[in-house]
């Protein structure tokens, strides 16, 4: 899974549920509340090319 910051939640990240909602209005899957300062993350597959 690749994973991006999320650039339209606002504020510490409290809730993985609002997280979520936020990631899949900017078009990822699935989003999570991680690291110190409880920032929300955006997840998504990651694109493999050979």
């Amino acid at each position: 899974m690749c994973e991006a910051k999320s650039i339209n939640y606002r504020g510490m990240c409290m809730k993985w549920r609002t997280c979520k909602r936020v990631c899949i209005s900017e078009g990822f899957p699935d989003g999570l509340c991680k690291g110190f300062v409880r920032k929300c993350y955006c997840k998504k597959p990651c694109v493999v090319s050979n």
